[in-house]
Parts: C-alpha cells; structure tokens; sequence
C-alpha cells in the first residue's frame, strides 16, 4: 500500500483541533450497474487465486459489450494447418498460465482518507516482481513484436479460416469474431471501468461535457500507457524510458498512473481469457481444469 498526497492536503493537526468523525460511502457509476447478469462463467476463474475478481471484471464486460458465451462458437468444420495450430494454442496457453498470476486477481484502486485533517491517497498496489512478471506475460498476449501469437494473430488466424471454411455456421462465426475484435479495440482506446461509467451517465441523459468531467478515468488513454510503463520502466527502459523517468519525478502522479496502467491491463487481459474460449471451440481443445 503505498501512501501518497496529491493535493497537499496532510498538515500536522493538535489534538485540541480535532472534530467529530465523517464516514462517507459512495458508489462509482460504473459499480451502479452491479450485479449484472453473466451470459457464461467467467473465463479460467477456477485457475485464479480469487475467482470473485473475475466475476467482477466480467459483469462490466458483460454490461458494456454483451459478449455471446465463448463455448457456443460452432467449431471451424476444416482443418486448419498445424502450424497455424499451434500458434491459436499457444495464445490458449499462455492464457491459462496469466490466468494464475496474482496481480490478475488484484482489485486494485485509490482511497482517499482523512484523520484529524491529515487527508491522503492509499494506493492499493502489487509488489514490482508480480507486476514484471505479468507484464511480460500480458504482452505476449496484447500486442507482440517478436512473433508470439497475440490477439490481433490469433483473431486474424480464426478469421481466415471462418471465411475458407463455408457452413450454414459461416455467418455466426464471422459476425461473432466480429464482437469480440470491436470490444478489443474501444478496450484500447478506454479502460473497461470508463466505458461502464460513460455508458451509466449517457443513459441518464447527461451532455458529453458533463460525461466527460464526472466518468473515471476519463483522461486515460490504455494503448499508450500500457507503452509507457511496459517499455519505459517494467519490461524495457526503452523508447519511453525518458518519459516514465519524468512522470517518476512525481511520486504522487506516477502511483495514480500505474494504477490507472493496471486497470487497463485488466479490462483487456479478461477480455483475452474469453478469447482463448473462442479459440478452444473454433478448434476442439479441451477445457482447462483446476490445478
């Protein structure tokens, strides 16, 4: 837990100075929508260490993006080449081992607290090896250089083979992948909890300006954070290094950054998990099983 105080707002404060206590409970808008009803499990749960965390994430992606259950997409009726297999089952793969990892299962979030007028931010964080270590594996799922089957290839590879391999299914197949490729895309332009919130304010009839004020990470874009903390400071110092070095130099900043860097990961790698049960149906793998 890392403590920080953004806006100045701690001051040493006697005894004597001391008032009543206030305890405020509030609900974010995009936690207004909970409990949203599943269309499926929520994907490799049983291989996490708190499966709740999944069904949270779940709900949202449920409630923003309505997903159809990964297990009905019809299996392609042709044999795709075995090189292309294995590339569809390693994204499966690699999907099972993050499925495991601490930080997936991590809530995250920021408090703010006061006491006797010292008021402050609590940074609910991940100790920096579990980060690294998901990081790494997060990549050779979301977006990979070095030839690892990621998103883009897997769906791609799925793709060609729904449109060569013609049944009264095509249509389903095409239009499924279809979803799921928008919901990945609106995940990289906006973190899960902010399409939730949007989605919340824009039913109340609220004007884009005041959506744009009040949602949660509004101002969060996760293509380029994901860069920034990925290839500035936990995989690579590299082309964004001087950048993160900067924002470093704000201790108070860079602890809500990374949180902010963490709940993008997060919207993107459940979507991820629910892709590689698309991947299991289109080409007859076998279901994971608990440890």
């Amino acid at each position: 837990m890392r403590q920080v105080d953004p806006l100045g707002l701690r001051r040493d404060t006697k005894g004597d100075e001391a008032g009543g206590t206030m305890t405020l409970t509030a609900t974010t808008f995009q936690d207004s929508v909970l409990p949203v009803k599943l269309n499926f499990p929520p994907p490799l749960a049983h291989l996490g260490s708190d499966p709740s965390t999944f069904d949270y994430q779940w709900q949202l992606l449920t409630y923003a993006f309505d997903l159809p259950d990964p297990s009905d997409f019809p299996a392609l009726p042709g044999q795709i080449p075995e090189k292309e297999l294995r590339r569809l089952s390693r994204f499966v793969d690699v999907c099972e081992k993050t499925a495991k990892y601490t930080v997936v299962a991590h809530k995250g979030g920021i408090t703010l607290k006061g006491e006797h007028g010292d008021w402050g931010l609590e940074v609910n964080e991940t100790e920096d090896e579990e980060t690294v270590g998901f990081a790494v594996r997060f990549r050779q799922l979301h977006e990979n250089s070095t030839g690892e089957p990621d998103f883009s290839a897997t769906i791609n590879i799925l793709d060609e083979y729904a449109r060569q391999f013609t049944d009264e299914h095509t249509d389903t197949r095409i239009d499924t992948l279809q979803q799921w490729r928008k919901a990945r895309a609106l995940l990289m332009n906006r973190p899960l909890q902010n399409i939730v919130a949007r989605m919340v304010l824009e039913k109340d009839g609220l004007p884009a300006d005041q959506i744009d004020d009040l949602a949660m990470y509004n101002d969060v874009n996760p293509a380029k954070l994901i860069n920034l903390f990925n290839y500035g400071e936990l995989i690579h110092y590299g082309k964004h290094g001087e950048e993160y070095d900067k924002l470093a130099e704000d201790p108070e900043l860079e602890a809500i950054e990374h949180n902010n860097f963490k709940q993008a990961m997060l919207g993107l790698i459940h979507l991820y998990f629910g892709f590689s049960e698309v991947i299991r149906s289109a080409i007859g793998l076998k279901r994971a099983e608990a440890a």
